[in-house]
């Protein structure tokens, strides 16, 4: 995909590719694919990491680290959304998540990191998709975003 990145003017993510396609505001801004959607900046954050390249098969351990530590980062930013909410079911997701996350430190050579770090990752998910639907909204489809990321396919995800 071609073009540069930069960062969605509204919720603060990294967006790659032709930012043409998503239109542009006045003075040059790129739209925000996620714009006018409830939890953009959740949406925008799991999806970053979701289309990141620590999923390609031939990833190097550095941009497995990097997709850890990002992966580690979204639990707190989907608990601070619950603050105040009583969702049992998203803070169960959110400890799962945080499981997950622990049993993958690709730091210690574990044969199953990816595989955990795909958990965890699904598991914040999960708490986005609770928090959609407390409003009565649908689930968050990382694949309806796939054209603004440079990865646009999960190449081991049908493997577990």
């Amino acid at each position: 995909m071609t073009g540069t990145d930069y960062h969605c003017p509204h919720c603060g993510a990294e967006l790659r590719g032709d930012w043409r396609k998503g239109g542009s505001r006045p003075g040059g801004m790129p739209g925000c694919p996620y714009d006018g959607l409830a939890y953009a900046a959740l949406r925008a954050g799991h999806d970053a990491i979701y289309f990141g390249p620590w999923r390609r098969i031939d990833a190097p351990p550095t941009e497995i680290r990097r997709g850890f530590h990002r992966i580690g980062r979204q639990p707190g930013r989907d608990r601070g959304e619950l603050a105040g909410r009583d969702l049992p079911a998203a803070a169960r997701d959110l400890d799962a998540a945080l499981a997950a996350l622990q049993a993958a430190d690709p730091r210690e050579e574990r044969r199953d990191a990816l595989r955990f770090m795909d958990n965890a990752l699904s598991y914040a998910h999960r708490a986005i998709d609770d928090l959609l639907h407390e409003k009565g909204l649908p689930p968050h489809q990382p694949m309806d975003f796939a054209e603004w990321y440079d990865v646009v396919e999960v190449p081991f995800r049908d493997e577990w």
